[in-house]
């Protein structure tokens, strides 16, 4: 079975459906197969809009999977965060507007490619969005850093990556992180609908406002690319780092030493 399923609705929006496990984690594989799809779909003259979706009820994306990071080599962890960041950054430069449709959890990197997205609904309950990463001993990359502040500000962006907080769908609207909040039977509806307007739009005008609105962020981006790759391999490899994958593999709290 694919990691994905690619939905069209007519010829201008395109679903793309994670279908990956049952907590829509990230293999290798899996980060491979989306970066494949986004620059397919991406040279599709006719696309408007692209819809990020969800097969599962409790999972939009749980990130990354654990086993890809416990116990590698650093040739292997490298390889994996390199993969992990060029894939979000394909995303996020994908060429028409974006719209994530978080009917579950949606965390760590899961919550990256939501950040990523142009628009964000969410389901009001039995769902939860967070940047997870402190809580497993991680540190969190400066390139979404930038995009989180300037969408919920620096108090807000602190709290959110200190504390690795884990918000509902009202409380993640009330900063901004999200755009609306739907019950679960109509979420989906909703994200057509707004995809339905936006596929009404010209090419030059869909294209032109995705590349107006990500330009002043690429220069900063691509400068903190290599720094992020390494300090986010050196904490992946690092003993604590280490332990926070094993617990989330074995289900437990993390036992950090440092």
């Amino acid at each position: 079975m694919s990691d994905f399923l690619e939905i069209f609705h007519g010829d201008r929006i395109l679903e793309i459906k994670m279908q990956s496990n049952e907590k829509n984690t990230f293999s290798y594989e899996t980060f491979q197969a989306f970066e494949s799809l986004l620059l397919k779909h991406g040279e599709n003259q006719n696309l408007r809009v692209m819809l990020f979706t969800s097969a599962q009820s409790q999972f939009f994306s749980n990130g990354i999977e654990p086993t890809l990071m416990y116990g590698k080599s650093e040739s292997e962890v490298r390889a994996a965060v390199t993969l992990l960041i060029r894939c979000a950054n394909v995303y996020f430069n994908f060429p028409v507007p974006t719209i994530a449709v978080l009917n579950g959890h949606c965390m760590a990197a899961g919550a990256v490619f939501a950040l990523y997205s142009d628009y964000r609904f969410m389901a009001d309950k039995g769902a939860r969005i967070g940047f997870s990463e402190a809580i497993v001993g991680l540190n969190f990359p400066s390139a979404p850093t930038m995009i989180l502040r300037d969408l919920v500000g620096t108090t807000n962006t602190r709290d959110l990556l200190f504390f690795g907080k884990q918000l509902k769908g009202a409380e993640a609207k009330e900063i901004g992180l999200i755009d609306e909040v739907y019950p679960a039977e109509t979420l989906f509806g909703e994200g057509m609908k707004l995809a339905e307007k936006l596929s009404k739009l010209t090419y030059n005008s869909a294209r032109g406002m995705k590349t107006a609105q990500r330009s002043y962020y690429r220069t900063a981006m691509h400068t903190v690319t290599e720094e992020d790759i390494e300090l986010f391999v050196r904490t992946i490899l690092s003993r604590d780092g280490q332990e926070g994958f094993l617990s989330l593999i074995e289900k437990r709290r993390p036992n950090f030493v440092t």
